[in-house]
């Protein structure tokens, strides 16, 4: 007999490292599961100044045929200064992650627009999916803007300039090293050590490996890890990580939440 959907994840301690403002749905659906989660973000997402690049874009928006958001970062970051109801009445518009967007539905709600009648593409609402979206086959002459973090990739705008799209960015969010000491995560994890770790980039990973001690770094890096892409798993072994090694079904909080629970159950199964 299997274990309730109340207790799937009794014993588990999950490191949960995503952005502060990005972990308490995911934190809620894992304690749910019965697991006990540890809150210690490794990246900190700021926003940019406003200052005269901003305002130019705010003024020039209008003039794009495509803009695609790579996350909820941006869309939050980029509708700080950017008026959805400038937009022209043709534009498309892209996302990359069901966060972002839902987040981008609220923005464009507010404004009384309907978001599904510019989306070029739907689920997975990822970079694939994307540029296998019809929308962007034939983009030679359009005006593409990418909003993102700084220092995103180019995976999105180096194929669309191969199509003939004029392509730029605008970089509307930070991230940045959170302030925290190798102190704050060994009282941390003082009561419990955590039996899993979600690391949702490459960038996050790198983090987390500055934060800690040498000894918490060893500790880590034999516990299993999920991860958000196959991409990533490279990044883990480089930094020294030789345990289990879980691929999210999604990036969103429910495709985490249940591969940990899949995972969570085939342990079950074999003890």
């Amino acid at each position: 007999m299997g274990a309730s959907p109340h207790t799937r994840l009794q014993g588990q301690v999950i490191l949960n490292t995503r952005p502060a403002h990005q972990q308490g749905e995911l934190t809620r659906l894992l304690q749910q599961d019965g697991a006990r989660v540890l809150a210690f973000p490794v990246i900190d997402i700021q926003p940019v100044a406003i200052g005269a690049a901003q305002r130019r874009l705010a003024d020039t928006v209008a003039g794009y045929d495509i803009l695609l958001f790579v996350s909820r970062n941006a869309v939050e970051g980029a509708l700080r200064f950017i008026d959805c109801n400038r937009l022209r009445p043709s534009v498309r518009l892209g996302v990359i992650g069901r966060a972002t967007r839902a987040a981008l539905a609220i923005a464009f709600a507010a404004g009384g627009l309907d978001l599904d009648d510019c989306l070029v593409a739907g689920e997975p609402y990822n970079s694939e999916a994307l540029l296998q979206s019809p929308a962007l086959q034939q983009v030679e002459g359009k005006r593409v803007l990418i909003l993102r973090g700084q220092q995103g990739r180019n995976l999105l705008g180096d194929e669309l300039k191969r199509r003939g799209a004029s392509v730029d960015y605008a970089e509307v969010y930070r991230r940045a090293l959170p302030h925290r000491t190798v102190g704050d995560f060994n009282q941390l994890i003082a009561a419990d050590s955590p039996t899993l770790v979600i690391l949702t980039s490459a960038e996050g990973m790198h983090n987390l490996v500055e934060l800690v001690d040498e000894a918490a770094v060893s500790a880590l890096c034999r516990i299993p890890w999920l991860l958000i892409s196959e991409r990533m798993r490279e990044s883990a072994l480089k930094l020294g990580h030789n345990a289990a090694v879980l691929i999210a079904q999604s990036a969103s909080d429910n495709g985490i939440r249940q591969t940990i629970c899949e995972w969570a159950d085939q342990r079950y199964k074999q003890v």
